[in-house]
């Protein structure tokens, strides 16, 4: 596998057709897209590249996701087919939208999707990315779940409690207290409780800022 091109590998997967494999649906705007399957696309590549290999990038925790301040995430797969390798990102979400404090289910989805897009980028499948789903806001109101300011504001604030949680000192946690804000104005939200910083700090042991 050594002696495989880039041409060679697009062209061996590219003519895989895996349109009756594509069995997971997921509803962006109105528009119905179809994901192939990360097992059926492993068991094509065990018959095509089964010396092929795949890795998550980690963060400085050595967790395989990589979180903003706003709370959303993203996943990043390293794949290499012989020689050659690719970096593909995907962002943790549902229906186009990222997830603010994404579980450990929402993760591990955006990774095995995120292995399906890296195969992509070498040709298997990667009709599945050529359709633009329109994904503008009048066009989802009417599919997605609604959710409130109410709702992000308190997802935001559990990915960060955690993190305060885990500070052993007050310089540490307002750190982190800060970046939970600042997540929260760049998507235009506001936290009603303005005593949540006192309240951490009644919860920790530490002196508020005044």
């Amino acid at each position: 596998m050594d002696t495989l091109n880039r041409a060679q590998i697009w062209k061996t997967l590219s003519n895989i057709d895996v349109t009756p494999l594509c069995t997971e649906t997921e509803m962006i705007g109105k528009e119905t897209i179809h994901y192939l399957p990360w097992m059926a696309a492993h068991e094509i590549m065990m018959d095509q590249f089964p010396e092929y290999t795949w890795e998550f990038s980690e963060d400085p925790q050595g967790r395989e996701v990589h979180y903003f301040d706003d709370g959303s995430a993203e996943v990043r797969c390293r794949m290499t087919i012989g020689t050659h390798t690719n970096i593909t990102y995907l962002p943790v979400h549902r229906h186009g939208v990222a997830i603010p404090a994404p579980s450990a289910m929402d993760i591990n989805t955006a990774k095995q999707r995120a292995r399906v897009k890296a195969l992509g980028e070498f040709g298997l499948g990667y009709q599945m990315w050529l359709a633009k789903p329109d994904t503008s806001p009048e066009l989802r109101e009417d599919t997605e779940d609604k959710v409130t300011e109410d709702d992000l504001v308190a997802q935001c604030w559990l990915a960060a409690r955690d993190k305060i949680a885990e500070a052993t000192n007050v310089s540490a946690g307002k750190k982190h207290f800060s970046r939970y804000k600042k997540g929260l104005e760049n998507r235009g939200l506001v936290d009603s409780n303005e005593n949540r910083w006192k309240e951490v700090c009644k919860a920790k042991g530490w002196r508020a800022e005044k």
